[in-house]
């Protein structure tokens, strides 16, 4: 029974024998102390007795289902009612002889009237079993919603960690590949600060592994630090910028959303070997959204080169689009736009302003 039950028994009851007492003494019958004295023992029976048939109600229903309960219920409250009949009765005889004599007169019209307070008494003690058992259906439905809503959003955390279980891999991937390459071709000293910058990136994103979102200023900082590390190997081929809007700093992400972005725009920008790019990456906010652009523009150094398609796993912007529509439960999306000399990707998501998790630096 739900803890709202028992103040909600007594306070029908109370209300319902205080009710009786004011008509009686608007009446003139008696006083009002005197009706609300003799009320005092129905007032704690009454309560009781239908506490008593919720947890009747219960029990039956769990073992035999809902016609069976309701059936059986019906002449368990007539026999509450009688039982309660009989507190009533008892109630103003003793009253009667004892506290108040004005009441004495009335007595034998009690008696009289017990057949139809029992009928009143089994009506009432029904409609509270109607009461409580809406209470609990009620309570019900919100514990439900309540465990839908966490598995769902535990759901989600697990997705999005798999999500970005599976960007590692193919972002480490994707690097030791450039290592490999300076290697091949005699950048021995390149290739061992990419390697160290390489260890740094990756220790930082380990540490963030259990984060199931950062904050904008975090996921800049990474993405920068990936592409200090591409620098290293094209040099001045590389250049890039980041635009922030000032009420956009404190947004929230996923995390490692934009890496994939700066990865490819490297990665096809630079297929070409006399070509530069310049990755531009634009934040701003609008109302509740937050929209992020990554765009990468090409610059011809030397020969013009038709633009070389690198092998691709397909793993990046795939993996962002099914990262941004978690994140954003449907709010956000994704889109690709092919320019005369670049690519360019726009997120849009949800704007939230990051809450950083208690005893965590900021």
């Amino acid at each position: 029974m739900s803890a709202a039950a028992h103040p909600l028994v007594f306070a029908i009851w109370i209300a319902s024998y205080l009710a009786i007492d004011l008509i009686m003494w608007a009446g003139g019958r008696s006083t009002l102390v005197s009706n609300i004295v003799i009320s005092l023992p129905m007032m704690l029976t009454a309560p009781l007795l239908t506490l008593a048939l919720e947890w009747l109600r219960r029990r039956l229903l769990f073992a035999f289902g809902a016609i069976p309960t309701t059936v059986a219920l019906i002449p368990a409250a007539v026999g509450a009612a009688m039982v309660q009949g009989l507190v009533d009765y008892s109630s103003v005889r003793v009253a009667a002889a004892m506290l108040f004599p004005d009441w004495q007169a009335y007595v034998p019209t009690e008696h009289r009237q017990f057949g139809f307070g029992i009928y009143v008494y089994t009506l009432h003690f029904l409609c509270c079993l109607l009461a409580l058992t809406l209470l609990q259906a009620r309570h019900s439905v919100e514990v439900a919603a309540r465990r839908h809503d966490e598995a769902l959003g535990a759901r989600r955390r697990a997705e999005a960690q798999a999500l970005r279980l599976q960007l590692n891999p193919h972002f480490l991937f994707n690097a030791l590949n450039s290592i490999a390459a300076l290697v091949a071709t005699g950048g021995n000293r390149v290739a061992d600060a990419m390697i160290c910058r390489l260890s740094d990136f990756m220790r930082a994103t380990m540490m963030g592994a259990a984060e199931s979102d950062v904050s904008l200023a975090n996921e800049i900082a990474t993405t920068e630090s990936y592409l200090a590390i591409e620098r290293l190997r094209f040099g001045d081929r590389l250049t890039f910028a980041f635009s922030v809007a000032p009420d956009a700093w404190d947004a929230t992400t996923p995390p490692l959303i934009l890496q994939p972005l700066a990865e490819n725009a490297v990665k096809h920008g630079l297929a070409a070997p006399h070509t530069a790019i310049h990755v531009q990456t634009d934040v701003k906010r609008t109302g509740d959204m937050l929209a992020i652009t990554v765009t990468d523009r090409r610059v011809a150094m030397g020969a013009d080169t038709p633009r070389i398609a690198p092998d691709s796993t397909g793993v990046g912007l795939a993996n962002v689009r099914d990262r941004v529509a978690l994140f954003g439960a449907g709010r956000g999306h994704v889109e690709t736009e092919v320019l005369a000399d670049g690519f360019c990707v726009r997120l849009v998501i949800p704007y939230r302003r990051f809450a950083a998790p208690a005893g965590t630096p900021q």
